[in-house]
């Protein structure tokens, strides 16, 4: 038996009709959109239904009973409601708006920006909210000439270059019977990283043993660094055992003298998919800029040179954010 759909799920078309016919009628916004009152759309609320259906039984009584004081309030609320349409929609247009922060998040946390609402005329703006189109931000009261900015936390489900969703600026103003409201589409393309592993048993690649680079590390014994896949013939006492009681997966402490560059290699990690890969190296790109060792960065058909800093970290991950899996499956 197919489960009966909820009253969202039954206007989920509707919506999805509107924001396309939408965005054909308006196109793409640049980095400052002003609302002229030909995008600015209303429609009723569900206290303004109910309000029609109560003059609409007003209005009913009156012309059974034949009250005059009926018909008056009826008509007087009337003028009321058609009132507030224009009041309503006075209060959005004219307003401009800009989006600004949206800085790189991991996979899976909220996305933070800011939407900055100016109100250039010097007549005061009442309870004018945004946010993405399924969700309201608090209401804020814009004075003549005064801006405020507006919070968003929008969710990332996937890694990659995304585009900014569509945004909703929208105000009930006066009395709540009537919602006004208008669509902006930033052009922003949003970064997200891929996830970092959970896992503690992710391995620290070693660094390169080669001599003749200045300032390689060297497998020794003096501090432990970590885990990497054992080698044949290695040491029992070298063995993780608690990690591999954890795990299920056999690997090696890691020791070294020196500090060098590190290589995070795609083809060194124990996952067998792409994206558990990526989360692994994600991982490492962390440890490795949280200790201010230089690394550099290998996957199939990319190679990021070594190097330290800000910079360099936030290169490597984008790298990984970005990184076609496809690449992978044509180098096997």
């Amino acid at each position: 038996m197919i489960p009966p759909l909820r009253k969202s799920q039954r206007w989920r078309p509707l919506h999805r009709f509107i924001r396309k016919w939408a965005r054909r009628r308006q196109g793409s916004d640049g980095d400052v959109v002003e609302l002229h009152p030909g995008r600015v759309y209303i429609l009723p609320t569900r206290s303004g239904v109910v309000f029609g259906l109560v003059f609409f039984t007003m209005l009913l009584g009156a012309l059974n009973y034949s009250n005059n004081m009926g018909f008056a309030l009826a008509f007087l609320l009337t003028a009321i409601a058609v009132v507030s349409i224009h009041h309503c929609q006075r209060n959005l247009a004219g307003l401009r708006l800009s989006v600004s922060g949206c800085e790189p998040v991991f996979a899976g946390q909220p996305m933070e920006c800011t939407i900055y609402v100016t109100n250039p005329g010097p007549v005061a703006r009442w309870q004018i909210a945004a946010g993405p189109a399924a969700e309201r931000t608090p209401a804020v009261d814009l004075p003549g000439g005064g801006s405020a900015g507006l919070a968003l936390r929008l969710a990332t489900d996937h890694r990659g270059r995304l585009r900014c969703p569509e945004l909703r600026v929208s105000t009930r103003h006066p009395l709540g019977l009537f919602e006004c409201w208008a669509l902006i589409y930033p052009q922003r393309e949003l970064i997200v990283y891929p996830a970092p592993a959970i896992s503690v048993t992710v391995p620290r690649p070693p660094a390169d043993n080669d001599l003749d680079n200045a300032g390689e590390a060297i497998r020794g014994t003096d501090e432990f660094v970590g885990l990497r896949p054992p080698v044949p013939g290695e040491s029992l006492a070298r063995i993780a055992w608690k990690a591999w009681a954890r795990s299920g997966v056999l690997l090696a402490k890691d020791y070294r003298s020196g500090s060098g560059t590190a290589w995070l290699e795609w083809n060194a990690l124990p996952a067998t998919d792409p994206e558990g890969r990526l989360s692994q190296l994600t991982q490492l790109v962390i440890e490795a800029e949280a200790e201010g060792q230089p690394f550099g960065l290998r996957l199939p058909g990319i190679e990021v040179p070594p190097a330290a800093g800000r910079d360099h970290y936030h290169r490597c991950l984008a790298v990984l954010a970005t990184y076609d899996v496809t690449l992978d499956l044509h180098a096997r």
